[in-house]
Parts: structure tokens; sequence; C-alpha cells
């Protein structure tokens, strides 16, 4: 086996971007430094305003705890706007620019390099009745205009499913929205599916895969403030099929708010993420990618936040975000704490799972 190539990274869009110099489409050559990988969905599911003093102030600690990970880029498995822009194409490439602006420039403050991947909100939120599927593609449109993702995946979802090798790791993309019949369903099938499958078999090369997607696939995930979007037909999905040939190792999503983590067929399911502005989502729990060598160390991180005031305006959402979110002086004083651990190790003949604690433990 090669070693140039050590792990796929699959992110699955429901969409990423690197601003770094590296060509997005060749693999570097790995080594055995241990580099690292941050995962939060669901930053923030609501369109906010930059700058917003009531918010800025708890949103910087947090990426500063981000930074202080040191990753090579962030993963962001969608809704990252709240994206009820739909009254004309104008609109959402007006609030598209907005408020996607708004939170690179958040990000991009603080250094850090990201991928990023379509949720629903991205595509106006569910549900999505025929006037709304009609806009699919200016929302498509405007998201890959503003995030900038590599065009190197199927002709239908340029920008919207694609891969990046970065060191050791592969980064596949892919949506898991598709429309179908004038409908949008949560699932990946036909042209990307194929896609997946010829990217995935062009890798194979790699010791690991871990997949990034908005929906979860299996189980029952817990939920807070969340409409529980879920890829149809669970483990007996063509998506999770492929990833069980393909050996995966994660399949990291969100959209529930909350964490739940399940191991099926040797691939461990995280949901994870929160959504920002909720007093019912009072915790932001993100998760650390470790990889050393032919080993990924996960640490699952969690710390309170709060939120309070009155409903800050948010286009044909009624009650939007709380126009306050804090974090409590004695969570700065303490910072995140470390809610589960999780070693995947391939260093010898056959992958095991070790140092499993918290939340890997409760499936």
């Amino acid at each position: 086996m090669k070693r140039i190539s050590n792990i796929i990274l699959i992110t699955i869009s429901i969409g990423l971007f690197f601003s770094g110099s590296y060509d997005k489409e060749k693999p570097e050559v790995g080594n055995d430094k241990e580099w690292t990988i941050v995962s939060f969905p669901d930053f923030f599911n609501f369109d906010v305003p930059e700058p917003w003093p009531r918010w800025d102030t708890a949103v910087n600690w947090f990426l500063e705890q981000v930074e202080k990970e040191s990753p090579e880029f962030i993963l962001m498995a969608g809704d990252m706007v709240n994206g009820h822009w739909t009254d004309s194409p104008k609109c959402i490439e007006h609030m598209g620019t907005t408020y996607f602006g708004n939170w690179i420039r958040r990000v991009s403050s603080h250094g850090l390099k990201y991928y990023t991947a379509v949720g629903d909100h991205e595509l106006g939120d569910d549900p999505w009745p025929p006037e709304k599927v009609a806009l699919v593609p200016h929302f498509e449109n405007i998201y890959n205009e503003m995030m900038k993702m590599p065009q190197n995946g199927p002709d239908n979802k340029k920008g919207l499913a694609y891969w990046v090798r970065h060191k050791n790791v592969l980064i596949v993309t892919v949506e898991t929205f598709e429309v179908i019949n004038n409908e949008v369903r949560v699932t990946v099938c036909c042209e990307q599916l194929e896609w997946l499958k010829q990217t995935l078999a062009a890798n194979k090369d790699a010791d690991f895969i871990i997949v990034q997607g908005h929906a979860p696939v299996i189980g029952k995930p817990k939920a807070r403030s969340s409409s529980s979007l879920m890829v149809a037909d669970s483990s007996a999905s063509e998506l999770w099929k492929v990833m069980k040939e393909a050996n995966v190792d994660l399949y990291l999503c969100g959209e529930f708010h909350a964490v739940t983590i399940n191991e099926m067929d040797g691939i461990w399911q995280v949901v994870h993420g929160s959504s920002w502005g909720r007093t019912i989502v009072d915790t932001q729990d993100y998760l650390v990618i470790e990889v050393a060598g032919k080993k990924l160390n996960l640490k699952m991180k969690s710390f309170r936040m709060e939120a309070g005031g009155e409903h800050m305006w948010n286009l044909h959402k009624d009650r939007g975000p709380m126009e306050i979110v804090r974090i409590p002086e004695e969570v700065k004083k303490e910072g995140p704490q470390i809610t589960g651990t999780l070693t995947i190790d391939k260093s010898g003949r056959k992958k095991q799972f070790n140092n499993i604690t918290g939340y890997f433990l409760n499936q």
C-alpha cells in the first residue's frame, strides 16, 4: 500500500472551502507529524449580522478555543445561515451575499481555513413546496459563488459535491439533498452517487475514510430545536451501502443540534454541532480530530452558553434567534470540557477501536 495518502476524509453536502494555496485536487505528501481537524456543523443556523455586539464576544471566545487546537482546517457540515430568502432570485442573491459574507468574515478573522457543506438552510430550509423547489438552483448558485468550494464534483453539483486531499486525508463533499420529480429529497443518488463511488475507488490506497454530511443516516439522534431530517432508508440507503463497501471510518453530520454517536458496519456516525441563539440549545459541541499516522484520536468537546433578550429579526422567521448570546464567566475560566473520546487505530492488520469514553460509549 502506498504511503503517500493515509486517510480519506469525505464530506457530504450537504460543500467545503480550503483557502490554502496547495492544489486541492492533488494529494500532498503525508508524514507522521500529528495534525488536527475541528468539526462543528450548524454554526449558526440563523442569519446573524456582523458585527452584532451582543453575540460577538461569545462567538469570538468560541473561535479562539478552536484556534487553540491549531487545526489545519475546520469542517462545517451545513446550516451556516437561516436562508428563508424565498421572495425572489434577487432576494436570494442579496441575502446570501450578506449573510454568507458575514459568516466568512467571522471565521476568516480567526485565521481558520474551512470546508463547508450544503445544509437544508442553504436551500431555503425545509419543507420545500413547489414554489421553493423552483428556487433551489438560485440557492445553490449563491452558495457556490460565496463559498468557492472546489469544482471537481459531478457535473450537476460543481462546488456542492467535491473532493480534496490534504496530507494523508482525502475530503469528499457530497450534497445530501437531491431534487427528484420536482421534490427535494434527503438522499444521495444518481449522478452524485456514481461520482462518489468513482472517487472512493480512485483513492482506495488511503488508510482512513471520513465522510461528512449534513443529515444523519442511522439511529435515532437526540434533537434540540431541529426538524430532524435524515437520509432516507437509513442503513439500507445507497449512501450507506457505498460507505460500508469502501470501509468508511467516520460519518460526520449535524442537523439535530445535539450529540448522538452510533457505530455500525465499522462506521462511526457522529451527530454533533449546535444552533446558536436558542435557550434550549445551551451547549456548543464540537469534534477535535487528531491525525497521528495510522491513528485518529477523536475528542468531543463541549461548553455551556446562554441566550436571552428579544428575538432577532430574520426574514420569514417569526421567532428568530435570541438577540443576546453569552458565555458564563465560570465557563470561560474552566474552558471547554471533553465529553467523549475514541481512537481509530489502523497500525495493525485489523482496524481497532480504543480509548472509548463518554458519548462514544452511549450507543
